[in-house]
């Protein structure tokens, strides 16, 4: 018999909320509905698809610096020798380079932006888009870090796209591999102290995205990363040895830098993240590390292969990764039971990522509670789109990235390693709340003259979900614009 409490339940928790009609067409099997798109052929996005390569990222930031110095050095030239500058004439260069870099990366940015909430919006297999979220976030790239700032969408497509109906273990190491994430956490920065480089001096070449300079030492920020977020958790009694026994079996994972013709001229670039890692064996520190009590003998590349693997396998990441994924789906404090039938399919599969969700999908425990966990800003936006059957946005317009930023989640943003809150902890101060309201009322405004009924849209959205008190201020409002604000900031519509 259909169920539309299940289906609103299956939209909204493993999806991103349903389009016009969707429900219906759910409530025949809720459940088969989420399995089928774990098991179905992933297709790239056209969107995503006409999107720069990581490669074509990295070009044009190098382009834009090497434009800046060589500006720089210009302004240097013509201020005399010996002449310092003003404090107002810094603040005047600091203003330009900030413009300058806006004008040259906000289109490519935008339409990034633009490509991910459109491919959400208007996906047959949103379960499949909540997923590459989740998995962007929990291998986090961000922005904000300015020699990395232009590589988290390339990140998000070569590694939570591309890997996540795999095992968890391609992903780690796709992800480990590619120049987001070596720039962004400083890999290409590491060198082992006996390694040639380190002996001889040479050091680590400036990292490809512009950043660092001559250094001979081991950085460990990619090693405590992969240990603390993205395999065993922070309380899985690692030790700092064995931070710095990973770090030394990472040195030498570094990018293929740019090259200079390459720079200097206006073709654009092909190769995906993981065509540009290279194994530098020149900063890889030589010798065999133990790790968690394994010994690693020294084969290069393998080494931290090896390790990757091993890590990826431990219960410890089996259990780290259940909390997670079943945190993100179910609840800010998900049931027990859920995470071991999630910890212990993980295991038996051997990391498999489909599996592992599957056995969520098939928990009686992820059914029984509708709409409590609070919507991030993100997934608020691309619910409402998909609830109003958007289908495109102007590439040109900043419209979500501004809305986004303003309710405090600007794109690829995200303030630091471990990504954005996924709890309601972190969404739910007063002036976010705020901010929420006054979306709402914008989303009204631009769509109150579309022929919409905010009654109709509440039940086609929400079904037996929506409360008694919404349908009954729906009803006493007293026009379509204040309706359509009544609905979309509504308790329901922040909730899934």
């Amino acid at each position: 018999m259909p169920d539309l409490a299940l289906a609103a339940i299956a939209a909204h928790r493993f999806g991103f909320g349903p389009r016009p009609g969707e429900l219906s067409a759910i409530a025949g099997d809720p459940r088969g509905w989420v399995k089928a798109q774990l098991r179905a052929p992933a297709s790239e996005p056209p969107a995503i698809a006409a999107l720069p390569a990581a490669e074509d990222d990295l070009l044009a930031f190098r382009r834009w610096l090497a434009r800046q110095r060589l500006s720089a050095r210009g302004e240097t030239e013509m201020a005399g020798a010996g002449e310092q500058a003003s404090a107002s004439q810094e603040g005047r260069q600091a203003a330009s380079l900030e413009q300058s870099y806006v004008g040259a990366f906000r289109d490519r940015f935008v339409r990034a932006v633009n490509a991910r909430i459109i491919a959400a919006a208007t996906s047959d297999a949103p379960v499949l888009e909540r997923l590459v979220h989740f998995w962007g976030n929990h291998f986090t790239v961000s922005s904000l870090k300015p020699a990395a700032s232009v590589l988290p969408p390339s990140f998000e497509r070569d590694v939570a796209r591309a890997h996540a109906q795999g095992r968890f273990s391609t992903m780690l190491i796709a992800s480990c591999r590619h120049p987001g994430m070596l720039i962004y956490l400083d890999n290409v920065l590491s060198v082992g102290p006996n390694s040639s480089a380190g002996l001889t001096g040479r050091g680590a070449p400036r990292a490809p995205g512009g950043a660092g300079g001559q250094v001979r030492d081991i950085n460990e920020n990619l090693a405590r990363e992969v240990l603390e977020l993205h395999t065993m958790g922070v309380e899985a009694g690692y030790t700092q040895a064995d931070v710095q026994a990973l770090a030394a079996i990472l040195s030498g994972w570094t990018v293929d830098r740019p090259r200079r013709r390459d720079i200097l001229s206006d073709q654009a670039g092909e190769r995906s993240g993981d065509e540009l890692f290279r194994f530098d064996e020149a900063l890889h520190e030589p010798g065999p590390q133990r790790l968690l009590g394994e010994l690693y003998p020294d084969h290069g590349l393998a080494q931290g292969e090896a390790a990757l693997l091993a890590l990826s396998r431990r219960p410890e990441t089996a259990r780290f990764l259940a909390f997670k994924l079943a945190r993100h789906f179910v609840s800010d404090a998900p049931p027990a039971a859920v995470i071991a039938r999630m910890a212990q399919a993980y295991l038996d599969s051997d990391g498999d990522l489909t599996s592992t969700v599957e056995a969520m999908v098939d928990s009686p425990e992820a059914w029984e509670a509708p709409l409590v966990k609070f919507r991030r800003p993100e997934d608020y936006l691309i619910a409402l789109l998909r609830s109003l059957n958007i289908q495109a946005l102007p590439e040109s317009t900043a419209w979500a990235t501004t809305a986004l930023a303003s309710m405090g989640q600007r794109p690829f943003s995200a303030p630091g390693p471990d990504g954005w809150d996924d709890t309601e902890a972190g969404w739910i101060g007063a002036d976010q709340v705020w901010k929420r309201v006054e979306f709402a009322s914008e989303m009204a405004e631009r769509f109150a003259g579309a022929d919409l009924r905010a009654s109709a849209l509440a039940e086609a959205w929400l079904g037996p979900l929506l409360s008694a008190a919404t349908r009954r201020a729906l009803q006493q409002a007293e026009s379509p614009a204040q309706a359509l604000t009544l609905l979309f900031a509504a308790p329901e519509m922040q909730r899934r």
